[in-house]
């Protein structure tokens, strides 16, 4: 997909304004339908993002095994999460998280849009690779929850049902636990340090670091206000499981707010 064809599709999406046009970032008002897009994909999802990464949980696949942790639940702190209540509730808590990332994406394609020649070649370039890399983030983050998170949650869901209702024995349910611990470290669709995990988690980063590229070359932000989304991008390029990911979106939130509330500096 080209850039101009990219940007058309969000256009539909944030581009529906109560015609003032313009944007934060080109020091224009910004029509009623961006600012609640705004508010919503900067705001609102990474708030409920910071809730529910708080119970989700890390760290488990060496031990006790991804199979054996998530088929049970752990009301109690462990593995970073300050709980987890078993497969139902990591079916449920992708479910609700994809759509949230989703929304942080537009949230970052947001803070660039406006961006145009009057405020130079490499702050456009910038804006063009980081809606790329937005793409990109969005796209495999979704692939990631789909496969390591919904699907597998299901699965688990499955699992249990079969074996309460007699229809798996202990050797068949061996070899299903073997599958899924097998498939949970794949290097290509695995939960953890496959291709597809570690796509969406640098498209995450190189997502950050474009758009403050992006921002700063084009005199809209400054470097403190950066150096927070940058530091959004690496928490989440290292993990969006607690610690890290409520660490994330707590920064972007900060960071937005920063660039929401106070006046963009003028170019030189």
């Amino acid at each position: 997909m080209s850039d101009r064809g990219a940007t058309a599709i969000v256009t539909v999406i944030v581009g529906a304004s109560d015609g003032k046009g313009g944007t934060l970032a080109s020091n224009e008002p910004m029509g009623t339908m961006k600012q609640i897009l705004w508010w919503l994909c900067l705001f609102v999802a990474p708030a409920v993002l910071i809730g529910l990464e708080l119970f989700h949980p890390a760290g488990f696949t060496n031990s006790p095994g991804m199979y054996q942790f998530l088929s049970e639940a752990h009301p109690h702190a462990n593995h970073s999460a300050l709980g987890y209540f078993g497969p139902q509730w990591w079916f449920t808590l992708h479910m609700i998280q994809t759509p949230m990332v989703a929304l942080v994406a537009v949230g970052l394609w947001l803070m660039v849009d406006g961006i145009g020649t009057a405020d130079g070649t490499a702050a456009v370039v910038a804006a063009r690779l980081a809606r790329v890399a937005i793409l990109v983030f969005a796209v495999y983050f979704t692939i990631l929850d789909g496969i390591g998170g919904i699907g597998l949650g299901r699965t688990l869901l499955v699992v249990q049902d079969l074996v309460a209702r007699g229809k798996l024995g202990p050797a068949q349910l061996e070899g299903v636990v073997l599958l899924l611990n097998t498939m949970w470290v794949d290097p290509l669709v695995g939960g953890v340090g496959s291709f597809v995990s570690e796509t969406a988690s640098w498209a995450a980063f190189a997502s950050a670091f474009l758009v403050a590229s992006a921002l700063l070359l084009s005199g809209r932000a400054g470097w403190l206000n950066m150096v927070l989304l940058l530091g959004f991008g690496w928490e989440l390029q290292t993990a969006h499981a607690s610690p890290h990911g409520p660490i994330a979106f707590g920064l972007l939130i900060v960071a937005a707010a920063w660039l929401w509330w106070m006046p963009p500096r003028v170019r030189t």
